[in-house]
């Protein structure tokens, strides 16, 4: 019975390898871009990949059905996964390509180095082959534990500890079926509120996403719970119903249910909201465009508290240039108690991305949006000013590499609200040198400079990052602070350090633990953080 087996698979592998041999040829591109429908591959050129055709990904002999191609341009292809296998940016695939028996004669030397498509497995006395494109199912996840302590010596201050536990889940097409799920769950409290905590277990539980999703076929898909939206995103978290379906370059979409609360991320029906939605896709010789256009209502204690409209753009069809662009446009509002129609620009976010070569590269970008509220964050005063002075604005960043493990950057910051006393400026730049012969450490020494109507200040630091022993990863910083108020508030001199420790000796394991010490003249603090992350 071996011998047979032995023979059998001896036989399909030739077999295999005359007909790859006699009509296909092997093409490799690379991942550019993925998206939340979609993943991109870039080719030199398309010529016979057609839509419907599979891409691979090579497994040592085996290559594995990946990507089921939807859409292709001359040098570019798109479709979905149908694979369990993680894809990330320049992972390398290969489509094998129809050619004719001229082109097979010229070439026969480098078509019969090709693997077979399929290898076989021996099960009892069958030749068993994974040539179906059915659906795959897929699990992903993450579990982390952190710890967070606060210690210092102002009076007016005190120690404790806040603990996070996290738990991330993604269940893709559970069953080979077309049900899939999604999950992003955070349990966080301090230790000294646990007794009140314990008592209300749900007042400490943060829900961000928490969803089923069932895909009726490629194009036509329904959520249910709680879910962000890619090609709506600035809308946030949706609790109710959302449904999509498409045809060719366009989705249709459409989104019912309500907002969560305010104050804890809880569920609140009395914030009920609708909205629908028109996302058209393209695919061009450099890369790809999206532009989505929503409409929404949005109620508190369902009267009418906003009516906009949505639109979203994103573009890589210039080559080497990524553009992005969101806005929002409100049609209500209501004055001395009176609802009324409008029509003003209420949020807007651009910015443009140029990286003509790996020497160069430039960001531009503009923000009027309205500032972020965080549920949680373990971000510190100082750190919130300087976001908050620095976010909104025009923007640019300059990034050179003039030789190996070299770079230099620099950016400005400019803004100008309606109310300011005078605009608001900041500019900075950094010199980073990766991996310093010798000592196989990379150094960064970094400058910032901020003047608003309300403070006016400097940051200089410094850091070191290395390997210690394989596993293990160390970095050291330090950064100084100095801030005048405008508001006859005392200037702030703070010098901090912080020590950083990875590893990933234990992997899928990851530990990290980070103190931050902060001196002033009168009051010191620290800040230490042990995280443990178990990813699978």
């Amino acid at each position: 019975m071996t011998s047979k087996i032995f023979y059998i698979l001896i036989l399909f592998t030739a077999v295999q390898i005359s007909a790859q041999t006699g009509n296909k040829n092997i093409v490799s591109g690379q991942i550019s871009y993925i998206s939340s429908q979609n993943i991109y591959v870039k080719f030199t050129n398309t010529d016979g990949i057609e839509t419907g055709d599979t891409l691979f990904l090579k497994d040592k002999n085996n290559f594995l059905p990946t990507i089921k191609v939807d859409h292709k341009s001359s040098t570019s292809c798109a479709g979905i996964s149908i694979s369990n296998k993680k894809l990330e940016l320049n992972t390398v695939l290969y489509a094998f390509v129809s050619i004719d028996d001229g082109e097979a004669e010229e070439d026969t030397t480098q078509i019969t180095t090709i693997a077979p498509v399929v290898i076989p497995t021996i099960v009892t006395d069958e030749v068993v082959t994974k040539t179906s494109l059915e659906p795959i199912p897929t699990l992903s996840g993450r579990l982390s534990v952190q710890s967070y302590s606060n210690f210092t010596n102002n009076i007016s201050s005190y120690d404790y500890q806040r603990w996070r536990y996290t738990f991330q889940l993604n269940a893709g097409r559970i069953g080979s079926s077309g049900f899939s799920y999604s999950q992003y769950i955070s349990f966080a409290y301090r230790a000294d509120d646990w007794d009140r905590i314990s008592s209300n277990l749900s007042e400490a539980v943060r829900v961000y996403d928490l969803a089923i999703r069932y895909d009726f076929n490629q194009r036509t898909l329904v959520w249910l719970g709680r879910h962000i939206n890619n090609k709506i995103s600035n809308i946030g978290s949706i609790d109710g119903l959302q449904f999509e379906t498409g045809i060719n370059e366009w989705s249709f979409g459409a989104a019912v249910g309500s907002r969560p609360d305010f104050n804890n991320m809880g569920l609140n029906s009395k914030l009920f909201e609708y909205g629908a939605y028109v996302n058209r896709a393209d695919l061009f010789a450099n890369g790809d465009m999206q532009n989505t256009l929503g409409y929404f209502e949005q109620t508190n204690d369902f009267n009418t508290d906003r009516r906009f409209l949505y639109f979203q753009h994103s573009n890589s069809a210039i080559q080497n240039t990524r553009i992005f662009l969101s806005s929002e446009v409100d049609l209500f509002k209501k004055e001395m108690g009176e609802n009324k129609t409008d029509f003003s620009l209420t949020s807007l976010y651009t910015s443009i991305n140029i990286r003509p070569s790996d020497l160069f590269s430039i960001m531009l970008s503009y923000d009027a949006r309205k500032n972020v509220i965080y549920y949680e964050t373990f971000k510190t005063t100082l750190d919130s000013i300087i976001e908050n002075e620095t976010r909104q604005g025009f923007r640019t960043r300059l990034t050179l590499k003039p030789i190996r493990n070299l770079y230099f950057g620099g950016d400005y910051g400019y803004r100008y609200r309606r109310g300011d006393l005078k605009p608001s400026n900041n500019y900075g730049g950094y010199i980073t040198y990766s991996q310093i012969p010798g000592i196989e450490t990379s150094a960064t020494v970094s400058f910032n400079k901020l003047s608003s109507s309300y403070t006016e200040g400097d940051i200089w630091s410094a850091s070191l990052n290395r390997p210690i022993v394989y596993g293990f990863d160390i970095m050291l910083g330090y950064r100084f602070t100095s801030y005048k108020f405008r508001t006859g508030i005392d200037e702030l001199k703070q010098n901090s350090v912080s020590i950083n420790l990875n590893t990933y000796i234990l992997k899928p394991v990851l530990l990290n633990f980070t103190y931050e010490g902060i001196f002033e003249d009168t009051r010191t603090s620290g800040r230490f953080l042990a995280n443990l992350t178990y990813r699978f």
